[in-house]
């Protein structure tokens, strides 16, 4: 009797369907398969072989690369479904066999190849590959890095690294890149959204999840997108719209110890005065990490004495952490040779006093770092805020004392190119000019580390030596917010980086 019934209602809805009507049970079941979502961060365009596009690919679950990182951080096969290490330059891998792209065609090594060729060649980030040479051996890819680099593996994670359909025209990939994840980008509106439909072919099951719309709204009103039910799932909401979640039964808030750290520069070079390390302890010693947590996450940040939070692993929870502690602040400032000779509540040198400066941009918030000046002039120190149209000229020339600084740690599910950009001689991203022999001496024996447990001994000691001779005051770590509404959707994992979101596990609640 009920598959009688269900085939007279099917009988009907087509009938429906052929003169252009639809039912209202219909229409719900179209809407039940259907989820809005909004990305931590709008970007333009898809095609993972131009800057950072592909995190945007990945976000949307487009595309995919040959090995993925779970949430614990732990690297697993994805379209690589094993591989080895031959020697300290050359790899093996094994691409998964059945794996189809979205228009059909069959995932193959040749394919592989010149994927990630392409982006080796055209992606501003493809030199850190280190690659020498590609070639196919049956089902095997095999990778010759051009100098041992132990971070190879991990690279091959990162975004930029999705493996597109080289067969085919890719002239639109921007707008429709032909990829092997769950969802395919149906249509593409400029700064307004992304439609995502089910993969047909999609190698590890068909999503239930059917088309889902990526809106293009800003981190202060998704919580109120989410609250009016124009949002399902939201990531980025800004911190200071959270409380109007509260108490509400439907909407979830998930939440881990998010990749991404604020810190605070200091210069380094030589006639600097936080050229002097007793100075750069002293300034960092007299930070109070958990109240700045609280002003800049407005209570979902972390507080970070360290370059990684814990979340990120590396055996960060070994790593004695820069604390808060008024004593040894006025230890370290006079041993660098400071102290309020006047009585006028600031220290000075030589008769000079100390002022330094924070630059930052004439649009960011200043209550972290007024709280912080505060509390360095607790230990004497004035430090001045000067806002500015652009930082970006004083920071590549030097001339400044601090730098607000923000950074993803885990570019590529590994934080080797995080410390040698930041830190290392010659780093295209240190820009306080730190030069240390030991962090040197670290990072030369990182390259080679290519077990697990010589890894995690350099990345403690790099910490260390961080912590030491304090380049850089780490202040913390900001939240991953996934906001979930739980009447609509299920089984949404959120994954500590944040170039990670769509899966194929979501499901429709019933």
């Amino acid at each position: 009797m009920k598959k009688a019934m269900k085939t007279c209602v099917a009988a009907a809805s087509a009938l429906m369907l052929a003169l252009g009507c639809t039912s209202p049970a219909m229409a719900e079941e179209a809407s039940d398969s259907h989820l809005n979502v909004a990305l931590y961060l709008w970007m333009e365009g898809l095609d993972p072989a131009e800057g950072w596009n592909g995190w945007t690919t990945m976000r949307c679950g487009i595309g995919e690369t040959l090995l993925t990182a779970d949430e614990n951080m732990d690297v697993v096969p994805c379209l690589a479904d094993s591989w080895e290490q031959i020697d300290e330059l050359t790899y093996s891998f094994h691409i998964r066999q059945g794996v189809k792209f979205s228009n059909g065609n069959d995932l193959t090594p040749e394919t592989v190849k010149e994927s990630i060729e392409r982006t080796a060649a055209q992606n501003s980030r493809g030199g850190n590959l280190k690659l020498d040479s590609i070639e196919v051996d049956g089902e095997n890819v095999i990778f010759k890095t051009t100098e041992p680099y132990s971070a190879f593996v991990y690279y091959l994670t990162e975004p930029m690294c999705i493996i597109v359909d080289t067969t085919v025209d890719m002239t639109d990939y921007n707008s429709s890149p032909v990829c092997t994840g769950p969802y395919v980008c149906e249509e593409y509106v400029t700064e307004q959204k992304y439609e995502l439909v089910a993969n047909e072919y999609y190698w590890d099951g068909a999503p239930s999840v059917k088309s889902i719309t990526v809106q293009n709204i800003a981190g202060d009103t998704k919580a109120s997108a989410m609250l009016s039910g124009d949002l399902d799932v939201a990531v980025g909401a800004s911190a200071t719209t959270l409380a109007q979640l509260e108490g509400n039964d439907q909407i979830e808030m998930v939440s881990v110890t998010g990749t991404r750290e604020s810190d605070l520069e200091m210069n380094c070079r030589e006639g600097r005065p936080t050229a002097d390390v007793n100075l750069r302890k002293a300034l960092s010693y007299a930070i109070d990490r958990n109240v700045i947590a609280q002003i800049s996450g407005n209570g979902y940040a972390t507080a970070l004495g360290k370059a990684f939070p814990d979340s990120v692993g590396y055996g960060s929870d070994g790593v004695e952490e820069q604390t808060y502690d008024l004593e040894k602040a006025a230890e370290y400032l006079a041993a660098a040779g400071y102290e309020d000779a006047d009585g006028n509540g600031y220290v000075e040198k030589d008769g000079e006093e100390l002022v330094l400066t924070i630059a930052l941009r004439s649009n960011a918030s200043t209550a972290v770092y007024q709280a912080m000046q505060d509390m360095w002039k607790e230990i004497g120190v004035h430090v001045e805020i000067e806002l500015m149209e652009n930082t970006s000229e004083i920071r590549d020339s030097g001339e400044f004392d601090f730098i607000a600084a923000g950074w993803q740690t885990v570019n590529n599910a590994d934080g080797q190119s995080y410390l040698k950009n930041r830190w290392s001689d010659g780093g295209p991203d240190n820009y306080s000019g730190f030069h240390s022999d030991a962090f040197q001496e670290v990072m030369e024996r990182l390259d080679a580390a290519f077990e697990l447990e010589d890894r995690i001994d350099c990345f403690v000691e790099a910490q260390k030596v961080l912590n030491e001779e304090c380049p850089t005051i780490f202040l913390c770590a900001d939240d991953n917010i996934t906001l979930v509404n739980t009447s609509r959707v299920d089984n949404v994992t959120v994954f500590p980086i944040d170039y990670y979101m769509i899966t194929n596990d979501w499901t429709i609640v019933e």
